[in-house]
């Protein structure tokens, strides 16, 4: 018989003084994969239920990609 997999979770928070999202990760929830492919899918849920379509979204992705892995200090990455 197999086992259910355990339930993982993600919580956002926001901090609008740090202009800051800070996630906070279920203890089981450790592989890097796993954390992208949740959020990334809520993501793109998201963007779903927005109505926008597949351009609008390339442009978001596109125009802010750097954010997240910029060598600087502000990068997003670079603050998990």
């Amino acid at each position: 018989m197999s086992s259910k997999p355990e339930n993982k979770k993600i919580e956002l928070t926001t901090d609008y003084e740090d202009h800051s999202i800070n996630m906070k990760f279920s203890d089981n929830l450790t592989d890097d994969r796993e954390r992208g492919y949740i959020l990334s899918a809520a993501f793109f849920s998201f963007c779903a239920a927005q109505g926008l379509d597949k351009q609008a979204v390339i442009e978001i992705v596109s125009s802010h990609y750097d954010q997240f892995t910029g060598d600087n200090g502000s990068s997003l990455f670079k603050r998990l």
